[in-house]
């Protein structure tokens, strides 16, 4: 089947798998169950790494060879109608808790994430959405009007560094406590500076992607490169500290950018010279649904009551059996809505037909093979 594969299929299924191994590090770091160690470690690059797979998608599509109206509707469709979608369900189950549990939850909160959601600054994980997708589209036009490379390196300088300033700027002059205006734009300005490091983490998976056209190695010396990259981002988010692309905070900008695109490219050089695992890429080609369904939407919450129920009867070694327990029901939680999205709720994601969900090649070959044999039987 490997052999058999063309260039294009092979290398999508490299970013699915990096996705795949994005999205099961940012469903790690949400569940609290980690240490501070741990969470430094993930929030260095496990939200940089969409972005850098989306510029190297970019580059590998030609998108910006597309017409502008047809790039920004098919955009729209894949990242703004779920920001509106899912910003309308996290509301609702929050009136939910409002009305069930008032004690966990009051009405300030619930109005705060109204604001969050009309300012796209975005309620919990969807701050995503519109990062990606004005940054996108900020992309698509250095690619249509800039292209000389002094010009791109001087607009991803001034992108790495405009957030910075920008946050110390709302944090001076704005006073969010109080006023509503002033929280709406205060909200409204966080969003727009988040477009930054998105074009940021965009220009060098665009061109990251060329530099491996070019530059073609042995496996071994491409993984052994890669594991000298993920060292290297170990020690520069040690060394950083913690940092979180949500809120803008960078510590040292270096070091953030160091960090984060050194494990971006060393999880894509070993990838790509390892065999295509079939969970790996089924979770990275959806990881928008469990990105979004993940927290907010309970899944998180009922796995942690069913872990914290099987520790009852488990009498020893509990903290690891909560552990092992907590991540299967994820797992298992997350398929299951997959398949609830892809089949049911499709429009949910911008699709206008459900999405299908095939099983893995070595999974219908061996189905074929038992029925193979059961007819020999019969026969």
């Amino acid at each position: 089947m490997r052999g058999n594969m063309t260039v294009k299929e092979k290398r999508l299924d490299d970013i699915d798998m990096v996705k795949g191994i994005g999205i099961i590090l940012v469903v790690i770091g949400h569940s609290t169950y980690v240490s501070e160690n741990v969470l430094t470690w993930l929030a260095s690059f496990h939200m940089p790494l969409f972005f850098v797979a989306s510029g190297i998608l970019f580059a590998h599509k030609r998108s910006y060879e597309e017409p502008f109206a047809s790039y920004v509707k098919k955009r729209f469709c894949g990242m703004m109608i779920p920001y509106f979608w899912f910003s309308l369900i996290y509301i609702g189950v929050d009136y939910y808790y409002l009305y069930a549990h008032p004690e966990v939850i009051d009405l300030q909160f619930i109005h705060s994430a109204i604001l969050q959601a009309v300012s796209l600054y975005g309620i919990s994980v969807l701050w995503f959405l519109p990062a990606i997708f004005f940054g996108e589209l900020c992309f698509y036009g250095l690619m249509r009007k800039a292209r000389p490379v002094w010009l791109l390196a001087a607009a991803c300088l001034f992108a790495a560094w405009l957030p910075v300033m920008g946050v110390k700027l709302i944090q001076t002059y704005l006073n969010m406590e109080n006023d509503l205006f002033f929280t709406w734009l205060g909200n409204f300005l966080m969003a727009v500076l988040r477009i930054g490091p998105a074009v940021v983490f965009l220009l060098t998976g665009y061109a990251f992607y060329f530099a491996l056209k070019k530059i073609r190695l042995k496996a071994v010396w491409e993984i052994l490169i890669g594991a000298g990259c993920l060292l290297l981002n170990a020690a520069a988010s040690f060394t950083n500290g913690r940092v979180d692309l949500h809120f803008l905070v960078f510590n040292n900008v270096f070091y953030f950018y160091l960090g984060a695109l050194s494990a971006a490219f060393g999880l894509f050089l070993i990838c790509r010279n390892l065999r295509p695992l079939w969970l790996l890429c089924f979770l990275g080609s959806n990881s928008l649904i469990v990105m979004l369904t993940h927290l907010d939407c309970q899944v998180m919450s009922l796995a942690i009551r069913f872990a914290a129920g099987m520790n009852q009867f488990i009498p020893r070694a509990k903290d690891l059996m909560f552990r092992v327990n907590l991540y299967g029901a994820l797992l298992v939680g997350e398929l299951c809505m997959i398949v609830l999205v892809g089949k049911i709720g499709f429009f949910l994601i911008g699709r206008k037909r459900p999405m299908p969900l095939t099983a893995p090649a070595c999974w219908r070959k061996a189905v074929r093979k038992w029925k193979g044999r059961k007819m020999r039987r019969i026969k």
